[in-house]
């Protein structure tokens, strides 16, 4: 009898362990994310508007480390050359979650991300969790339930619907979302 695999999905977890000296600044990334975030809202015409929405992050040698300590980790550890395609913040206050979305874009799959990186910038413990809905064959719409920590990261394949659950804190959660391409 042989086994051949037609399809998978991964799902890659970690930690971002740098040397000492030599760690993320995950302060500039969240301030960088905030101050956009308050644009925003500032800006925003209709004050009732709570959705969930994507929030510039500005360049910085924090958030280009943190690309590069993926890029190079995913090379060496599983073979794959990710190419970053576009980056944004999440806030999500107190008691507020994010709708149910895939980063990939249905009606143009050649130009679509691969994958799908979450990871969190300032998280307080046991707040809220990062939940990928999946097919298992024919028990439809599984769900894998994944809790957000600072400095740890999720990767998974972009197809793959995603929600972070509601924010049990008492403080703002950011979080980092980055989309890739592989080769």
């Amino acid at each position: 009898m042989r086994r051949k695999v037609l399809s998978e999905i991964d799902l890659y977890t970690g930690s971002v362990e740098c040397p000492k000296g030599f760690e993320i600044d995950r302060q500039t990334i969240k301030n960088s994310i905030i101050q956009n975030y308050v644009s925003f809202h500032t800006l925003s015409k209709n004050s009732k508007n709570l959705s969930y929405r994507d929030f510039k992050v500005d360049y910085s040698p924090p958030l280009q480390w943190l690309r590069a300590y993926i890029r190079d980790h995913f090379k060496a550890d599983y073979k794959k050359t990710l190419i970053q395609k576009a980056t944004w913040g999440v806030v999500l206050q107190p008691n507020e979650q994010s709708y149910s979305r895939a980063t990939v874009d249905p009606l143009d799959l050649k130009n679509s991300a691969d994958y799908t990186l979450i990871y969190g910038v300032d998280v307080p413990d046991k707040c809220s969790e990062c939940v990928i809905h999946y097919d298992d064959n024919r028990r439809a719409d599984r769900r894998w339930y994944l809790p957000l920590k600072n400095n740890h990261f999720i990767i998974f394949p972009s197809t793959q619907k995603f929600f972070i659950t509601k924010n049990t804190s008492k403080q703002l959660i950011t979080l980092l979302t980055m989309i890739y391409d592989y080769i």
